[in-house]
C-alpha cells in the first residue's frame, strides 16, 4: 500500500492520477482504474472518485455489473 496517511489524505492524494487517467482515455469501467493504479486500494479508490463526482469533475454511470467512469467535458483537456 502506497499510503501511510488518513484514507482521506490518500484519496485527496489520488484525484490527480485518476483524472490523468481520464484526460487520456475519457471513459474507463472502474476495474480499469485499479489495474492502471495498483498500488491503491479499492477502498481509497471509491472515495477519491466520490470526491471527484461530488465536485462534477467525473461522472460514474451505473452498468448492470460494473460502472463506467468518464470524465465531465469541463474538465477534458483544450
Amino acid at each position: 500500500m502506497k499510503h501511510a496517511h488518513s484514507p482521506s489524505h490518500a484519496a485527496a492524494d489520488l484525484e490527480g492520477p485518476i483524472l490523468d487517467l481520464l484526460r487520456t482515455n475519457r471513459r474507463l469501467m472502474f476495474p480499469e482504474i485499479p489495474n492502471a493504479l495498483p498500488e491503491y486500494t479499492w477502498h481509497t479508490l471509491l472515495r477519491a472518485l466520490n470526491r471527484l463526482r461530488e465536485r462534477r469533475q467525473v461522472e460514474l454511470l451505473v452498468h448492470r455489473w460494473d460502472y463506467e467512469v468518464s470524465l465531465r467535458n469541463d474538465h477534458a483537456p483544450k
